[in-house]
């Protein structure tokens, strides 16, 4: 990617200084690390797409926020994962980037059920439901590194 702008050096640099107050659990909990690829990705995007450009006082309020997320409502937290599920939703579909794991999931749930319906053919459920967690964990895997090595993860 290119050299990034003043709005996510400040983004990135508000997000550090979160991390280090809030603590690893609660940076978890509250998908920093996220919240920062996804401000990498809206800033490069920005330029080219009007709906990334909105997306930046979003990004910024979130990161604004993060200081009283421990003491904020409920509602409020609810919001903030709205936000960022819509920011990461549009990062997927327009954009065609992907969350890190995601092809690995996918295809799991696929190779059990395939897995499943062999295993019912063969007799033995068990067996298949291995075999076919294993070839959907091999699929997964390796485009879960295809898209990483082609920079499409978030």
């Amino acid at each position: 990617m290119e050299t990034q702008s003043e709005w996510y050096n400040r983004i990135d640099k508000a997000i550090s200084q979160h991390q280090d107050s809030l603590g690893k659990k609660e940076a978890k909990k509250y998908k920093l690390d996220l919240l920062l690829r996804m401000a990498q990705r809206v800033d490069y995007f920005s330029t080219i797409c009007g709906e990334c450009q909105m997306s930046q006082p979003d990004i910024a309020r979130l990161t604004q926020d993060l200081g009283d997320i421990v003491n904020i409502s409920k509602e409020a937290r609810k919001s903030y994962f709205k936000t960022i599920g819509k920011i990461t939703k549009h990062l997927q579909k327009q954009h065609k980037l992907v969350t890190p794991g995601q092809y690995m999931g996918i295809f799991s749930a696929i190779g059990t059920a395939l897995g499943t319906g062999i295993g019912a053919i063969i007799g033995n459920t068990g067996a298949g439901m291995a075999m076919g967690v294993g070839i959907g964990v091999a699929i997964g895997s390796y485009l879960d590194k295809k898209a990483k090595k082609e920079g499409r993860v978030i």
